[in-house]
């Protein structure tokens, strides 16, 4: 075989270099904005791969997924709502920080279904640009495994007044810390003297009251980034908002590095594509 041919280029293309996929798989993903960010990184960077979502309900979840990562060429994927501890079975090994959160979002193929957790770390890198020190007073609305992500995040940097609050009392334990979430009914006290408010349910949990109870040295804050203005923050005029798109990014490029090993850029041009995407699905 001569090696200079079309037809030796095309056959060691279709050996080497097979395009790898990746996925986002929820309950919730058609309007994931993580392909968009993942399919301009892949271009690029010249990487042969592609990024897609499966959405799936609860019922279907386990057959759904071991169908997908089954397949040939599938490298990794992204976990979001609400399956992040339903994917702990499926996992041969997870690092750290998924083991001490108890939830994953992140997974890597090759010889084993390796788990990480970058929504804690993401969280953290979304409020760097914030002077919030380890005194001030943190709020947490909602207790899923987004939420206890981010709990672990400001816990590991030793921060001493984080509060969880939920519509039901829920235990949380985490690397060896226990804690039981606050109902909502008790929040009036807190929010007033709030530094930062971090929503991580879909919907505002707050009431029209409790809303105005909070104070405009607050920082508001939603994982939740379409619409930009969410119904939790649309509520706060005068406040210092942290966009959910914000994590989405930060999470992302600590996923990309999880399967690739270097940290991508992020530029005028991919913010300007999400941007649009945004106000096109409100």
């Amino acid at each position: 075989m001569f090696w200079g041919s079309p037809f030796s280029l095309l056959w060691f293309i279709c050996l080497g270099f097979k395009m790898k996929n990746y996925f986002v798989i929820g309950s919730r993903t058609s309007k994931s904005l993580s392909p968009a960010i993942f399919n301009y990184w892949f271009k690029k960077y010249n990487i042969s791969a592609k990024y897609s979502f499966l959405e799936v309900d609860k019922k279907n979840f386990d057959q759904v997924l071991l169908k997908s990562i089954n397949k040939k060429n599938i490298a990794g994927f992204n976990v979001t709502v609400p399956f992040k501890k339903d994917i702990l079975k499926h996992l041969n090994t997870t690092n750290i920080h998924a083991k001490k959160i108890g939830a994953v979002n992140c997974v890597k193929i090759d010889k084993k279904n390796r788990g990480t957790n970058t929504d804690w770390a993401g969280y953290l890198k979304s409020i760097k640009g914030l002077k919030i020190n380890k005194t001030k007073k943190i709020l947490i609305l909602g207790c899923g495994g987004a939420a206890q992500a981010i709990f672990y995040g400001f816990l590991s940097r030793g921060y001493k007044n984080v509060y969880v609050f939920n519509r039901s009392k829920k235990t949380i334990n985490i690397d060896g810390f226990k804690t039981f979430t606050k109902k909502y009914s008790s929040i009036d006290r807190y929010l007033k003297k709030a530094d930062l408010i971090i929503n991580t349910t879909p919907t505002n949990p707050l009431n029209k009251h409790q809303t105005k109870n909070v104070g405009e040295q607050a920082v508001v804050s939603d994982i939740v980034y379409i619409p930009k203005q969410t119904n939790f923050l649309k509520n706060f005029k005068k406040n210092k908002k942290i966009y959910g798109i914000s994590m989405l990014i930060e999470q992302a490029i600590l996923s990309f590095r999880f399967w690739f090993g270097f940290s991508p850029i992020i530029d005028d041009v991919l913010i300007k594509k999400l941007n649009l995407k945004i106000k096109w699905q409100k």
